[in-house]
Formats: structure tokens, C-alpha cells, sequence
């Protein structure tokens, strides 16, 4: 992944406001992907309206992490849900054009 598209995650603290325990315990749960150049840890730009999201679930409905988890996992699987129906849809189209 090329340096344009990485954030320091000591930056990423500062302009949130969080702190770096609740980044490693985010990593430690699965929820965000960290990567390691050197001795500095960061995160990836494309990954940033995900973890303000769960900075959101955590901050203002005072969700934990486990409650995260699982509200991540059902999104994923919406989002993976609609792709498949889109592609079905897709499908659809080609048999029967009026649809």
C-alpha cells in the first residue's frame, strides 16, 4: 500500500480524540486492520469511514466493543446480502429485459 493512502495512527488519536488504547483494543477485536512501516503504526485512509463509525457506536450510543462486533458482523453481511441480490437482479435482467 503506498504512503499516500496511510495515517499515523498518534495523528489519526490526535484528530479524533481517542486515545491509543482504544485503537489497539479495535485492532486486538478484529474491527480495523493496522499496518507497521517501520516502527510506526498506521491505518489505512479507504478504512477511515469504518472506524468513525465504530468511534461513533462507541461515543455516542456508548456501544463496547463486543456490541461492535456484532453490529460490524450483521453490516457486513448486509452489505454482502446486497451485492448478491444486485448481481441476481443482474441475472434477472438478462433472461426476462422488462424487469
Amino acid at each position: 500500500m503506498e504512503n499516500d493512502q496511510l495515517i499515523a495512527i498518534e495523528v489519526f488519536c490526535t484528530h479524533y480524540d481517542v486515545e491509543y488504547a482504544f485503537v489497539e483494543s479495535l485492532q486486538e477485536h478484529d474491527l480495523i486492520e493496522t499496518v507497521v512501516v517501520g516502527d510506526t503504526r498506521f491505518l489505512q485512509v479507504p478504512h477511515l469511514s469504518r472506524i468513525e463509525r465504530i468511534i461513533r457506536f462507541h461515543r455516542e450510543l456508548d456501544i463496547n466493543l463486543e456490541g461492535i462486533e456484532a453490529i460490524q458482523g450483521l453490516l457486513n453481511r448486509i452489505e454482502h446480502l446486497d451485492r448478491e441480490i444486485a448481481t441476481l437482479r443482474n441475472r434477472l435482467r438478462f433472461y426476462e429485459p422488462g424487469l
